[in-house]
């Protein structure tokens, strides 16, 4: 059985598809998605109509269909907020299918095949949350890679030692039934083996961030018990895609994520949460602790923000 595990697609269709066609050219039988399908691109409804067509395939919710889900209560006077147009956007133009469709997701699954369990969700807490091993956070990643490039080989290697040598990570490890762990959320592409436990991150197929342009999966191939793990990544038309998001409803409706999505769709750089990041530096310094950070915060942080420091 060969699976095509898939993740973070954020809008990006044209990624999306390039990606499918190359699956179907390396003879997967089935699909697994693992979450974040909308609110960076403008193309919100191709994405959900494609999954829901998708078959047979396994897919569960990721932190921003959770986003999608909260926004059903609130105002639509509360929907101006510069910061978080790009949610906003993805909640108003999914039609109302196909916003039932992500918010009823389950937010994990587990499969088995030959006796061999595989464990489905968006994101594992051993690799980003508890306990918070720094080498996988995103910017971290961006840290290193600027301070000396790494192929992806020595990536796997110092990812493996890093979690490894944590003593609470590698209880963890420990802790867990033998299987297949799935999981996305970082946009980074990593995999390892250990005891019995394959963990298996695909990488962004719609807004890489590890330094990659090219739309990121992995083929998991599992027979007689045995499991093996390819990682692919696909090109794509990315001035194609970059002119039709900056020709975008959602292009006038918030420029500056826009633009900020054009370049790490360009680079595979994380300009995404680099900004964020600025905005939330910028609001401690005003002594504003919470994000969405004020209007005046917002201003000041789009205004001090320098593209190239990426």
């Amino acid at each position: 059985m060969k699976y095509a595990i898939i993740s973070d697609t954020h809008g990006n269709y044209p990624a999306l598809t390039a990606t499918l066609d190359d699956a179907k050219t390396q003879g997967v039988n089935e699909y697994i998605l693992l979450g974040d399908y909308t609110y960076r691109f403008p193309w919100a409804n191709e994405i959900v109509d494609t999954l829901r067509n998708l078959k047979p395939a396994y897919i569960v919710r990721g932190n921003g269909e959770g986003y999608l889900s909260n926004l059903i209560s609130r105002k639509k006077s509360e929907m101006a907020d510069e910061q978080t147009k790009p949610l906003y956007w993805a909640f108003n133009a999914l039609t109302p299918e196909n916003l039932l469709y992500l918010t009823s997701l389950p937010e994990t699954m587990k499969i088995s095949h030959d006796g061999t369990d595989i464990h489905i969700a968006h994101h594992m807490d051993l690799f980003y949350y508890s306990p918070a091993v720094e080498f996988f956070h995103t910017l971290e990643f961006q840290k290193k890679m600027k301070q000396a490039r790494m192929s992806y080989d020595e990536y796997l290697a110092c990812g493996r030692e890093a979690l490894l040598a944590c003593p609470a990570a590698l209880a963890d490890i420990n802790a867990l039934p033998n299987g297949v762990y799935l999981f996305g959320h970082n946009h980074v592409q990593f995999y390892m083996e250990y005891e019995g436990k394959l963990f298996i991150n695909p990488g962004s197929c719609g807004m890489a961030a590890d330094w990659d342009a090219t739309a990121a999966y992995m083929i998991l191939e599992c027979t007689n018990g045995i499991c093996t793990v390819r990682a692919r990544r696909v090109k794509y038309d990315l001035n194609t895609v970059a002119d039709e998001l900056i020709n975008s409803g959602f292009h006038a409706y918030a420029p500056v994520w826009s633009d900020l999505i054009k370049m790490q769709l360009q680079t595979g750089k994380e300009y995404f949460g680099t900004f964020v990041t600025h905005v939330i530096e910028t609001g401690a310094r005003l002594g504003h602790t919470t994000y969405p950070v004020s209007s005046k915060v917002w201003e000041i942080a789009v205004k001090t923000w320098d593209m190239d420091s990426i």
